[in-house]
């Protein structure tokens, strides 16, 4: 990992006089003629980021990482990133070994063979990995279900995570993603979105795989949410400390309008109340329910106690969970109007001439048919793009109060948060001088869409944040590590060239010590 003079690899002649104790105090310091003095060494040179991980490459690691107080900032974040990647190179590995377990394990009576159709197992196989790894038997099962899926039908992610390129949150996500497809469109799904895998955050390669299926497979789509809707429920779970959690399925508008809704409410409380926001939602959800916040039919009394004019409107009651009494004032949403739904679509999409996969802000990808049916909607915001360049052609918006021009194009061109990391709306989000006002202008490029938490930390000491060309922002760390928030892109992602995949066969030997075997 890190370039300092490293200890020869074990062999016969220096493995025979070495016994537990020698081992262990090896992997800490090497051989004794491997090291000066540490008195006399400098501090170690990180390694490339790229480095290809093995069980060498573990053994380097630890012998490099022993003292972490020896190694500078960047040096530690470089060793994060080899763990990293050498933890993933171990998990592809097992994974591998659990395929080959679960091939020599056949069902008693297998089921015909079918070319769409994963290697059938003995139902006893998961209960031999839970017993040795200590997992129950529904993890183990779906351990093999993942290895078989990568060894015969994803062959490329497999290498990819072995190379530590993906780890398994990212790994898993490819699988359960595709399970439902043919090999054909599972690979095609592969193909959109591998090449940047590594780049994204977990939630990042979720939103993208949901738009890769949808491109791939647009008719099972909207076959699938046909289903899935009807599954809509509400469930109750218990929880510790005497606390129980109300859980609800439902179509993705209704449940982004209602968290708006709740929100709106709870800012209208007023900034004296002491509960934060999430205390103000639970607590007016539990209201609403229990019809302790209702809505009624305004009668002269309650229209002289609450100051409502006539007129047949309604007015309503209740204490919003903060024990005043039934004749409190009710909170009042910070800005009236339905809650504010974004949905992008490409231009074809939307008059039907196709059925490109379509987003719904700060959720994911959605159906061409559910798309449509939200964009009919005239309280809800359609974001239309030409499918050809990616740009923003139109955002119509019907909001009560709306932004300035600007802010108003400047939130539907980056449409979350311009951290490389983040996935909060920009709508949601606060508008960010690049350059810091008034040495940059309040201009279309010098603005980007910034949550709170990553507004205040672009100013924090060491960080630095530039604009490049094609709209890409580059944020520098205080170790002086360099990540890019690229333009946000409306099309969908587009398949790939992928390397072929390994064969299985080991590479042939090599005179670098890096390709000898671990110990």
């Amino acid at each position: 990992m890190f370039e300092e003079a490293a200890a020869p690899p074990l062999n016969e002649e220096n493995a025979v006089f070495c016994d537990g104790e020698d081992y262990r105090r090896w992997s800490r310091t090497g051989p004794p003629d491997a090291h000066d003095e540490p008195s006399r060494r400098g501090a170690p040179e990180p390694a490339p980021a790229h480095e290809q991980p093995s069980g060498w490459a573990a053994f380097e690691l630890d012998t490099d990482t022993t003292d972490p107080s020896r190694l500078s900032d960047a040096q530690l974040i470089d060793a994060m990133v080899g763990c990293e990647r050498t933890a993933a190179w171990a998990e592809a590995r097992q994974a591998r070994l659990m395929a080959e377990f679960a091939k020599r394990r056949p069902p008693d009576d297998p089921a015909p063979a079918a070319s769409d159709r994963l290697p059938v197992t003995s139902p006893f196989a998961p209960d031999e990995v839970g017993l040795a790894l200590r997992l129950s038997r529904g993890s183990a099962n779906a351990r093999i279900a993942r290895s078989l899926e990568l060894v015969h039908r994803l062959p490329e992610t497999l290498q990819a995570w072995e190379s530590g390129q993906l780890d398994e949150r990212r790994v898993t996500a490819i699988c359960d993603s595709v399970r439902h497809l043919s090999p054909e469109k599972a690979q095609a799904v592969q193909q959109r979105v591998l090449a940047r895998a590594s780049e994204q955050t977990p939630a990042q390669l979720r939103a993208a795989l949901n738009r890769a299926v949808l491109s791939v497979d647009p008719d099972g789509g909207a076959e699938r949410h046909r289903r899935a809707r009807c599954d809509r429920r509400v469930a109750v779970g218990d929880e510790r400390d005497g606390m129980a959690s109300l859980w609800a399925l439902l179509s993705a508008p209704d449940a982004r309008s209602a968290y708006q809704w709740l929100s709106r409410l709870a800012r209208g409380i007023g900034a004296d109340d002491p509960r934060g926001m999430n205390a103000r939602r639970a607590d007016l959800l539990v209201d609403l329910l229990t019809g302790k916040l209702t809505y009624a039919a305004a009668t002269s009394e309650s229209r002289e106690v609450d100051g409502v004019d006539g007129g047949g409107g309604s007015v309503a009651t209740g204490d919003a969970g903060n024990g005043d009494g039934a004749d409190s004032v009710p909170p009042r949403p910070v800005s009236p109007g339905k809650p504010l739904v974004q949905v992008i679509m490409p231009l074809s999409t939307l008059m039907g001439a196709d059925d490109q996969p379509c987003e719904l802000v700060g959720h994911g990808a959605v159906p061409a048919d559910l798309a449509r049916e939200i964009a009919t909607d005239a309280v809800l915001k359609r974001l239309v793009y030409d499918p050809l360049s990616g740009a923003l052609l139109d955002h119509g918006r019907t909001t009560y109060r709306p932004p300035a021009a600007l802010a108003d194009f400047v939130r539907a061109r980056d449409v979350y948060c311009r951290s490389p990391i983040c996935t909060r709306r920009a709508i949601d989000a606060e508008l960010d001088h690049i350059v810091p006002h008034p040495k940059g202008p309040t201009s279309a490029d010098n603005m980007a869409g910034c949550c709170s938490h990553d507004h205040h930390m672009k100013h924090a000491p060491g960080w630095q944040v530039r604009a490049l060309d094609d709209g890409v922002i580059e944020w520098i760390t205080p170790t002086g590590h360099s990540y890019l928030s690229h333009r946000y892109d409306y099309r969908p992602d587009q398949p790939t060239s992928l390397p072929p995949p390994a064969t299985g066969e080991p590479p042939p030997p090599q005179e670098a010590h890096h390709s000898d075997p671990p110990p």
